[in-house]
């Protein structure tokens, strides 16, 4: 359980889908995947979720495939046997919750209260599914709530969010990833638009992790040209967000720095580890980490936006 937990972190965001023609199921993966999103969630609202399930992971069986809108145990029963890795749910049914709890199955629930939080926290759920989250007062109404219980328990958000406001949520440690059906409407699955989906996954992910050039010291060594270019072209750069970094310096002979601003720090170096690279101890006291290689002798620092 724990595995699937570190891959949905990693993944940080999971499109919702409903798939009303199976024809569709292995296309609209593939235009995620294409994006950069290899996660989705599979919504039991057609007669074929279960059979779409299938096809994507025969098609893509390294695809994270969750099934949403489960709502009795012998739905349960049945997306488990398609290969899912787990469910999430509308609401809070203990029946449904605890016949996941007592066969070892990842269940996250949809609650939108504190009461829900206590009833997930009993039954030793590690997420929850935060719904819907913005008519519940979005990122702050789900900080004020989760305040008390101190991250004992992960938040998966979904209910009217998007490109918009996704930042906003992809910013706190107590979100384990973002849902939400923006990136693979309807609409454009009936249409088979599916370079469309491919290019709300692209921006969703840019979005989610908010990757940007903060400051790039550059070695010059002796050319002068080369400093007095670097100085011009910083006048073209934002000043820096975070006071002390010059957008763009000239150094001597060392090769230099790049320093890469991130929404969130853990989100940014779980995803960064996932794709092969390697990444040094965080420094949690300034939110920051350096990557434990180099880019021809430039090092690499990760800072958390503010």
């Amino acid at each position: 359980m724990q595995k699937i937990l570190k891959a949905i972190q990693i993944a940080g965001i999971f499109p919702v889908v409903e798939i009303e023609r199976l024809e569709d199921a292995v296309p609209v993966a593939k235009a995620l995947r294409d994006g950069g999103i290899a996660a989705m969630e599979i919504t039991l609202r057609t007669d074929v979720a279960c059979d779409a399930i299938r096809a994507v992971l025969e098609a893509y069986p390294d695809m994270l495939v969750g099934a949403g809108t489960v709502l009795t145990p012998e739905q349960v029963e049945e997306v488990k046997e398609a290969g899912a890795c787990y469910i999430v749910t509308p609401g809070f049914n203990s029946r449904v919750v605890y016949h996941c709890v007592d066969n070892d199955f990842l269940i996250i629930p949809g609650i939108d209260s504190p009461t829900g939080i206590e009833l997930a926290l009993e039954a030793g759920l590690p997420a929850v599914k935060f719904f819907p989250a913005e008519s519940r007062g979005g990122m702050k109404g789900l900080a004020s709530m989760a305040a008390p219980f101190k991250e004992r328990v992960k938040f998966l958000p979904l209910g009217g969010i998007g490109p918009d406001n996704i930042t906003s949520y992809a910013k706190s440690n107590s979100v384990l990833a973002v849902g939400g059906t923006w990136i693979a409407k309807q609409k454009y699955i009936q249409a088979g638009q599916f370079e469309q989906i491919t290019r709300n996954a692209r921006e969703a992910m840019a979005l989610l992790h908010g990757f940007e050039l903060l400051s790039a010291e550059i070695g010059t060594g002796a050319d002068e040209t080369g400093s007095t270019m670097l100085e011009t072209l910083a006048m073209a750069f934002a000043p820096s967000a975070i006071p002390g970094f010059a957008p763009l310096a000239a150094m001597g002979d060392a090769p230099g720095t790049l320093r890469i601003a991130c929404n969130n720090i853990q989100r940014a170096v779980a995803w960064l580890e996932n794709n092969g690279q390697k990444v040094k101890a965080i420094d949690t006291k300034n939110n920051s980490a350096w990557m434990e290689e180099t880019a021809g002798g430039i090092s690499i620092q990760l800072i958390e936006k503010l």
